[in-house]
């Protein structure tokens, strides 16, 4: 029994939470250690994934995987596509980030050396 619409459905809720997060494909990859081409299937519902790649895709993004009643599967729906809820905390797009200071743009670096006036 094909089930190609849980698929798709299981799949846009990857791709959103990933978006919510500002992730590409790519970091979703690095965090899973999966190529950014298998997330994508799964994200558009082209892989028959297996629970465990779903699972682990799932909870970098912050999501689990449950099963709900079919009678109430509309109602979590609604839960699931709102609006992210507010948070007093800043969004943080990776540990690297907050731990490195990129590197200035050629530009930055061509206008004024550091520690020279």
């Amino acid at each position: 029994m094909e089930q190609k619409g849980t698929r798709e459905r299981l799949g846009s809720q990857l791709a959103t939470a990933r978006r919510r997060k500002g992730w590409t494909l790519n970091d979703l990859g690095y965090r899973t250690a999966n190529a950014a081409s298998r997330l994508s299937n799964i994200e558009h519902g082209k892989l028959n994934a297996t629970i465990d790649a779903l699972a682990q895709a799932g909870e970098a993004a912050g999501l689990t995987l449950t099963f709900v009643p079919a009678e109430k599967l509309e109602a979590v729906m609604a839960l699931v596509d709102g609006p992210p809820a507010e948070t007093a905390f800043p969004a943080v797009r990776s540990a690297h980030e907050e731990l490195f200071i990129p590197d200035p743009s050629d530009e930055e670096e061509s206008v004024k050396p550091y520690g020279r006036p």
